[in-house]
């Protein structure tokens, strides 16, 4: 018989340890879990590397059972994006637990009770931390391996998390395009398409350009700058800070391939950007989560091996959409990934709040492969 089931609050380097490996058991079989790196997990978690913290409140919670530990789950307070919205909702993410309702009750309970503790009213996730860390619970599509930044959860997760009283904020999708295909998807285009890309490639004073690495310091800051500037109307965007910006991109930037990151100007001025990424989680999936001693070598040599490019970001400043520009980034870098010999592209993540971009999608031929949902709930009143 099992012993009574407790959670404790992480509380030093070994309990982190524990907290960070427990996934391995929960994904146990699953060959389409893509392990995280270790290092990385551990830095994320640490308040001395990640900026997050500076702005938000954490706690990293685990379910225990004598030494056995069950599930794992962080709840936390954004203060900018309380702040931004004003809503009364914490966040939960890392979210980890065996198939065992009363073990995620008991970690949604003692989660509920920190977050009313600082005075929240609700909780909206799982994020690890922000909206774009690996947001949301599988819906659809655990049939193959998630793309970087995206996230992976057994099948029971979402019905644990709306059996406990939660319901859906949003739904995320992903997207994949075989880009051996592409000619042909392009010849099936409505010729509405066609008719506003040549538009917008004939004009002389709209140009693309692509990443400069030996400008990355200006090249880091304009993105941030596009980045917050052309997705301020989506409903959950929260401007990014610029020491969280600049922790992100430089973990990304051993990853990029300047050929693959776009930016749209007209007569001069920034107006748009692209960023796609060789999908590193192609090379992650053989790594078991280490790098040493033997990682670094199986790195390599799977890395010369991805054949997946993964859409990260595309956004168009708001005065300048509806010109063909955004479809300008795209095919650019679309044709771009094809030349450079890849055989996939996938597209991530699309909100159902954003219908425009998942239609566009569906009508460029590409196939909604994976859908996540992200959850809320409205903590009753005692």
């Amino acid at each position: 018989m099992r012993a009574p089931v407790r959670i404790e609050e992480v509380a030093g380097r070994s309990d982190l340890l524990d907290f960070v490996r427990f996934p391995w058991r929960v994904y146990r079989g699953d060959k389409n879990w893509v392990p995280p790196l270790i290092p990385e997990r551990l830095d994320r978690l640490n308040p001395e590397s990640n900026p997050f913290f500076d702005h938000a409140d954490v706690r990293l919670l685990r379910a225990r059972s004598g030494r056995e530990t069950l599930g794992t789950m962080a709840v936390f307070v954004d203060h900018l994006r309380l702040q931004h919205f004003q809503d009364g909702m914490g966040g939960f993410g890392f979210f980890e637990v065996v198939a065992d309702f009363e073990v995620a009750r008991a970690l949604l309970d003692a989660g509920r009770e920190r977050l009313l503790a600082w005075g929240m009213e609700g909780v909206i996730g799982p994020t690890n931390f922000g909206i774009n860390d690996e947001p949301g619970v599988l819906l659809e599509g655990a049939d193959a391996p998630a793309a970087l930044l995206e996230a992976h959860s057994p099948p029971y997760y979402a019905p644990f998390l709306e059996r406990y009283g939660m319901v859906k904020r949003f739904d995320n999708f992903a997207w994949r395009v075989d880009l051996g295909k592409l000619e042909s998807i392009l010849a099936r285009l409505p010729e509405q398409f066609h008719r506003v890309l040549a538009a917008a490639e004939g004009r002389p004073e709209v140009r693309i350009r692509k990443l400069r690495m030996g400008d990355w310091e200006q090249e880091a800051a304009l993105t941030l700058r596009l980045y917050n500037a052309a997705h301020v109307t989506s409903p959950e965007h929260v401007p990014m800070p610029k020491e969280v910006f600049d922790r992100f991109a430089r973990q990304l930037r051993p990853l990029l391939d300047p050929d693959l990151v776009r930016f749209a100007e007209v007569d001069g001025e920034p107006v748009g950007y692209l960023v796609a990424i060789p999908d590193f989680n192609t090379v992650l999936l053989h790594l078991n989560g280490r790098l040493l001693p033997v990682g670094w070598l199986k790195a390599l040599w799977y890395r010369r091996r991805i054949d997946r490019v993964s859409f990260k970001l595309l956004g168009v400043l708001p005065r300048y959409r509806r010109q063909g520009i955004d479809l300008l980034l795209y095919f650019d870098a679309v044709r771009e990934a094809a030349r450079k010999g890849y055989c996939w592209l996938d597209g991530s993540l699309t909100a159902d709040h954003n219908p425009v971009v998942w239609r566009l999608a569906e009508r460029m031929g590409a196939e909604r492969y994976k859908h996540y949902r992200i959850y809320q709930m409205r903590f009753a009143a005692d």
